[in-house]
């Protein structure tokens, strides 16, 4: 099985919103939970060979948003899961850093020719909507987590989703 270790961002602007991107590719998704319809995820990607994973999220955010990041990232959560990767089995190695930006004009530019395929969109996103609202997140808790995440602040060690 081919390991993918990915970095993810939840990007906080100074209201406390979440940037997310809405994404489709059906040729990517979680056999044991299968589903093909848009949904919303944090900005990150893989982390290049020798790359230190919190550098990995602030680069995905240049390069996605180019919104700046304006604190050190914080190792909150973790996730390992198989993935089907467009006809690959994948071991998707998740961490998810907390930070914060200080602006909310976000440029896209950045989206290479595949990222641009299979974006749909972006906003900010109250936690409040997440968790109230009928569409699809990854984490799929996420409203949840990130309700937590913000009463409760920073863990004392990353927490690992099921």
């Amino acid at each position: 099985m081919i390991e993918r270790p990915s970095a993810r961002l939840i990007l906080l602007d100074p209201q406390d919103r979440l940037f997310l991107f809405n994404v489709h590719d059906p040729g990517v998704y979680d056999p044991a939970n299968p589903y093909f319809d848009p949904f919303w995820v944090m900005i990150g990607g893989f982390v290049d060979p020798g790359e230190e994973f919190a550098d990995a999220a602030v680069r995905e955010a240049q390069e996605e948003t180019r919104l700046p990041v304006i604190d050190t990232p914080r190792w909150v959560w973790a996730r390992e899961r198989r993935m089907s990767w467009r006809g690959k089995d994948v071991l998707h190695k998740e961490r998810f850093f907390l930070a914060r930006t200080d602006r909310t004009e976000v440029d896209t530019s950045g989206l290479d020719e595949r990222e641009r395929s299979w974006t749909r969109g972006h906003r900010w996103w109250h936690v409040e909507d997440i968790a109230e609202s009928s569409e699809r997140f990854e984490p799929m808790d996420l409203g949840t987590r990130l309700r937590s995440l913000l009463r409760n602040g920073l863990p004392a060690e990353p927490i690992v989703l099921a």
